[in-house]
């Protein structure tokens, strides 16, 4: 990877925002005819501080605007179509204004962000660096190693790039299966 535009090479991810969860996901099990939306409520990150160093252990965390966040709760509802996942976040608590000031009240969902892995984050953090950009939102949720990048002034959207361990890729490979069994 050598320029930001490296970071959009392995797209996985349409990034929405809401306020209600619930109605989210059956707008897009109903309208949109997706399999049912695989829901995991009051996903924390927040408390932990980020690692000291390289090849420390790895422990949840997530730093918002350069300080790392206390409290950091969302309400998640995951599904594919296809090889696209679409993500559907409600941030419920603490240092979650990143997606809080996206939502659209009474509207199913918003789009938030376009979402891309990458094999390694530290390289992509270089890279996101020497753009003269820093991440808005980075952590670790012990699986996805993330950074979010600010590109609402010139896309109109955020852009996730994430780092999957094994684990997570079988989590989202599960839900491309399931997607796709669907279509049989």
């Amino acid at each position: 990877m050598r320029t930001l535009s490296d970071l959009f090479r392995d797209f996985m991810q349409l990034g929405y925002v809401t306020d209600d969860i619930d109605t989210a996901a059956a707008f897009l099990e109903s309208s949109l005819g997706t399999v049912e939306c695989v829901k995991h409520f009051t996903s924390s990150l927040g408390g932990g501080p980020p690692p000291s160093g390289a090849g420390g252990p790895r422990a949840p965390f997530v730093v918002v605007d350069g300080a790392t966040a206390d409290e950091w709760v969302i309400d998640v509802a995951l599904v594919n179509a296809g090889p696209t996942n679409l993500e559907i976040i409600r941030p419920v608590a603490g240092a979650v204004d990143l997606y809080r000031g996206a939502v659209r009240p009474g509207e199913p969902a918003t789009l938030h962000h376009l979402g891309f892995r990458v094999d390694d984050f530290d390289e992509a953090s270089a890279i996101v660096a020497a753009s003269g950009r820093s991440w808005a939102q980075y952590g670790d949720s012990g699986a996805i190693r993330f950074g979010y990048l600010d590109m609402t002034a010139e896309l109109g959207h955020f852009v996730e790039v994430m780092e999957l361990d094994e684990e997570a890729a079988r989590g989202f490979a599960h839900l491309e299966a399931a997607s796709n069994a669907a279509r049989h």
